[in-house]
């Protein structure tokens, strides 16, 4: 077992990755992300796979409350690229209804097991979704903007 120190923003985005590998077209989802899910950035000359999704931590905002206490909001950027001869913006937008599901159903997504009690985030907000809108037909690229509160 590793004992690299790993941040909150760091653990934050395993357990999403995680969590989207669940993804596998099996009832409740529609999509099959085949294990291709990635907690970085990658960007089109280096997929080799579709579909892919990559998570990355964006920016972060802290909010302080009376007795020490502080809301931390972290931006998670989800980054999806599909491959579909005949509509990959249906594709792609199938992919993000089943990533939807994941943040929904994970409100309060333990991140951290070490700590007591554990690390668990208390909400998570989609912001955006933007697509290329077939600009690269038969490939399709995706982002999903989330708000994580924790």
């Amino acid at each position: 077992m590793s004992t690299e120190y790993r941040t909150k923003r760091r653990k934050i985005v395993d357990a999403l990755v995680d969590k989207m590998k669940l993804i596998n077209g099996q009832h409740p989802y529609n999509s099959n992300v085949f294990n291709n899910v990635k907690g970085k950035m990658l960007f089109l000359d280096e997929i080799e796979e579709y579909p892919k999704v990559c998570v990355i931590a964006g920016d972060e905002v802290r909010e302080y409350q009376t007795a020490g206490f502080k809301w931390r909001f972290l931006t998670v950027n989800i980054r999806a690229y599909v491959r579909n001869e005949e509509d990959a913006q249906e594709e792609l937008a199938t992919l993000f209804e089943d990533i939807e599901k994941i943040i929904d159903e994970s409100d309060a997504l333990v991140y951290d097991t070490s700590i007591i009690p554990n690390g668990t985030t208390t909400s998570m907000t989609i912001d955006s979704i933007t697509t290329d809108e077939g600009a690269i037909a038969p490939l399709g690229i995706g982002e999903m903007s989330v708000t994580v509160r924790y």
